[in-house]
């Protein structure tokens, strides 16, 4: 069984609590989904929108980029993907059907490589700056991404455009990885640590099969 040091779970697990970004590397699957579990609780005054893209999720979204003819269309369509599933969490707070349903659809047409319509949401997809917009109806938010597995460079791109983002909310990336697939975002900007994010090893703060919890740093 694996136990979690106190500080690390008040300080990062739990909704609301952190205000810069911040890179998880190297996570255990059971602490991801101690993480992921905490970090969707609702109810308190900052929304969580908790992010997960697995291995399998990333096949589906590669047979979609694999019709792009240019390398700048993959990032485009990748950043789409990315940014739908974001909203899709943000407007499950709002009443706003209509933007919602059109983000499922956007999601399925991925997930059912229909490249032409794809292409059609392009021109009304969501951009990263739109999510600065909703915290003026949502209040405070915070972005928790979970990345099991993944490998694709186009769509850790997308993400790493919220990682080094300098907006009025916090970032956190979770990753069972050693490694992300990319330090890079869509523009071929690197990003680094600590310039851009914070970066923590999770394993200093957890134990397994009750051995003596871990002092916090």
């Amino acid at each position: 069984m694996m136990k979690i040091n106190e500080y690390f779970f008040k300080h990062y697990l739990t909704v609301g609590r952190t205000y810069d970004n911040f890179l998880f590397e190297n996570c255990p699957a059971e602490f991801i989904s101690v993480a992921k579990d905490n970090l969707s609780k609702r109810g308190s005054a900052v929304k969580p929108c908790c992010v997960t893209v697995t291995r399998d999720i990333e096949e589906f979204i590669e047979k979609t980029l694999n019709n792009c003819s240019e390398d700048f269309q993959k990032k485009l369509l990748a950043r789409d993907f990315i940014m739908a599933l974001i909203m899709k969490e943000l407007l499950s707070y709002t009443d706003k059907k209509s933007e919602y349903n059109l983000v499922c659809q956007q999601i399925n047409a991925f997930f059912k490589n229909d490249f032409e319509r794809v292409k059609d949401f392009h021109f009304s997809s969501f951009q990263p700056s739109d999510v600065k917009k909703c915290m003026k109806f949502l209040g405070k938010i915070e972005i928790n991404f979970f990345l099991e597995d993944t490998k694709n460079v186009y769509l850790q791109q997308a993400i790493n455009i919220f990682l080094s983002c300098r907006e009025p909310y916090s970032v956190k990336v979770f990753t069972t990885n050693e490694k992300l697939p990319t330090y890079y975002d869509p523009n071929g900007n690197l990003i680094e640590c600590p310039h851009d994010f914070m970066r923590k090893d999770v394993n200093q703060f957890i134990t397994k099969d009750y051995e003596d919890e871990i002092i916090q740093e």
